[in-house]
């Protein structure tokens, strides 16, 4: 059923969703919903110009239509034109919640600097002080329950914190990039300084799966413990350099096993020969204050002092933004570089779909959504497949990386930063890029250690320019490009329960091959017939290819 409110007097919002329209459109030539993922939701319905009874349309009518949401959903006409050959009206109405385009507005410059639950804490308290007609509001959890607790993982950049104490961090004195620096504590802030990139060591030593390395992001040292023969104790310190030409592979002796204490709410640091030894701050935890230096020390395996404990935040949890006469949706996502959806990595790697429902958002991890809007799974059989093809495309596979930093500085004797594919290649496609943000500090002034890629030394640069390009090239340079197309017989056969409550955040598990195993594809738009309830069009993406 579609409603519609004609009638420009208040209408609260309560209201509106409560009782019929002043008019129930029940003869609708068209009318489809179309809904595009973190963008805006529409309908376009043509009617009758009868079906109005003599009232008048505006620019500030509403539809109620039902989306098999909890409630019925509310669009404003933005835009109508009366059609005289065919006596109907063809009206565009677009999802009450961007309203708030025209309502809420960042008239201060508001620079967010937190966590994904930080930045939804600002985007509500816009809306409060924006006094809005309406009661707009912004629901989203941070992905990471505890962002300062999570699993390592190959690759991640990432803050050490004490488990005893969490406001402090393991930190490189004065961002120092000469080797043997002791490690010390140090209040958090998130700078080069206290932030390591976690390495995977691939084979088992002593019965230990998880074997990591640690590399300082300010130096690209690895981080090692001094020779401890004949003492029970060792510095926690800066070492060799990555990808230093005279040491290539470190030994496995260097890297440190991490063993889970779910008890002790973190990670005991470990050296894989002698589980004994593992990284201490010093003291019993009482003492643990900045500027204590980190050692290795032999405490036994089984002493779970939280002091002795370390806990891992994920680097990019923490973002900055610039809300500069910004609107709310310009906030919350679209084209715009400093939105929460373009800022933090966690909403396209794990695929945040902002819902709407009325005038509330919901846009985070899809757990604290309402009931009605969390993601749901539909399966589709082999037999209802009509078409599928995956292009494969080679164009703009990039197999190796010549780095350059500011000023045109580059690697030695025109060196190339090789992708991991580089001999599975007859061909090899090499790229110059500009990496204009690492500099050496003698080539600008205003440069500080307090950002990240700035060196004091032309080795450390180097190191880190071999790193940010072996970086580039796993994460998006050295793979093809594939291309899924999907189209169904019937677009849900009777066979697929509730087909017609599939919502823009759920997943489509097909079975492609008659195999009898599914690929999962995700839906980046939707058109919804509200004549038919039922999906109309869908456009896909294959989940290995988001």
């Amino acid at each position: 059923m579609i409603h519609l409110f004609l009638s420009k007097k208040n209408t609260t919002y309560q209201q509106m969703i409560e009782r019929n329209g002043d008019v129930v459109l029940k003869n609708c030539k068209s009318a489809k919903a179309t809904f595009e993922r973190n963008s805006i939701w529409y309908v376009e319905i043509e009617f009758p110009k009868s079906e109005l009874l003599g009232m008048d349309i505006s620019e500030e009518s509403v539809f109620k239509v039902d989306l098999n949401f909890e409630k019925a959903q509310l669009f404003r006409i933005v835009y109508f034109k009366e059609n005289r050959i065919s006596d109907t009206y063809v009206c565009y109405a677009t999802h009450i919640f961007f309203d708030s385009q025209k309502e809420i507005f960042v008239f201060d410059d508001r620079t967010v600097n937190s966590t994904w639950d930080g930045a939804i804490k600002t985007a509500n308290d816009i809306i409060e002080k924006s006094k809005s007609k309406y009661p707009y509001h912004v629901y989203g959890d941070r992905w990471y329950e505890d962002y300062r607790n999570i699993k390592p993982e190959d690759g991640r950049e990432v803050h050490i914190h004490n488990a005893y104490k969490t406001d402090l961090c393991v930190d490189v004195p004065s961002a120092n990039e000469d080797i043997a620096t002791q490690l010390q504590m140090f209040k958090a802030n998130n700078s080069p300084a206290q932030t390591f990139v976690l390495k995977k060591f691939s084979d088992e030593i002593n019965g230990i799966h998880e074997i990591w390395s640690f590399m300082s992001i300010c130096s690209c040292r690895w981080i090692c413990a001094e020779n401890y023969e004949d003492k029970n104790y060792s510095k926690i310190e800066t070492y060799w350099l990555r990808n230093n030409p005279s040491n290539t592979n470190m030994h496995w002796e260097d890297y440190w096993g991490l063993i889970y204490l779910p008890e002790a709410n973190g990670y005991k640091i470990v050296r894989p020969t002698d589980k004994n030894y593992n990284w201490w701050p010093g003291g019993d935890g009482s003492g643990l204050t900045q500027g204590v230096k980190i050692q290795l020390y032999s405490h036994g395996i089984g002493n779970k002092s939280q002091s002795l404990c370390w806990q891992f935040e994920d680097k990019e949890s923490t973002q900055t933004a610039y809300w500069v006469r910004y609107n709310l949706i310009q906030c919350l996502f679209g084209s715009e570089e400093n939105s929460m959806m373009n800022r933090w990595p966690e909403c396209e790697e794990h695929r945040y779909v902002a819902m709407f429902n009325n005038y509330d958002c919901y846009f985070g991890k899809p757990t604290g959504y309402k009931e009605t809007l969390k993601p749901k799974e539909f399966y589709v059989g082999y037999k209802e497949i009509v078409d599928y093809t995956k292009k494969v495309s080679m164009e703009k596979v990039v197999t190796g990386i010549i780095p350059k930093a500011y000023n045109g500085r580059i690697l030695p004797n025109n060196e190339i930063v090789k992708s991991s594919k580089w001999d599975e290649n007859e061909i090899h496609r090499l790229e110059v890029k500009e990496y204009s943000d690492v500099k050496l500090m003698a080539d600008d002034s205003s440069a500080s250690k307090l950002t990240f890629g700035v060196f004091k030394n032309e080795s450390n640069l180097q190191a880190y320019l071999r790193y940010i390009a072996g970086k580039d090239l796993k994460n998006e340079l050295q793979n093809s490009d594939t291309e899924t197309t999907i189209k169904f017989e019937e677009l849900f056969g009777s066979n697929i329960p509730n087909a017609n409550q599939l919502k823009l955040n759920d997943v489509i598990c097909v079975d492609t091959n008659n195999s009898g195993k599914r690929e999962r594809f995700y839906l980046n738009k939707m058109t919804y017939d509200l004549i038919k309830e039922m999906p109309d069009e869908l456009t896909l993406i294959l989940e290995t290819e988001v």
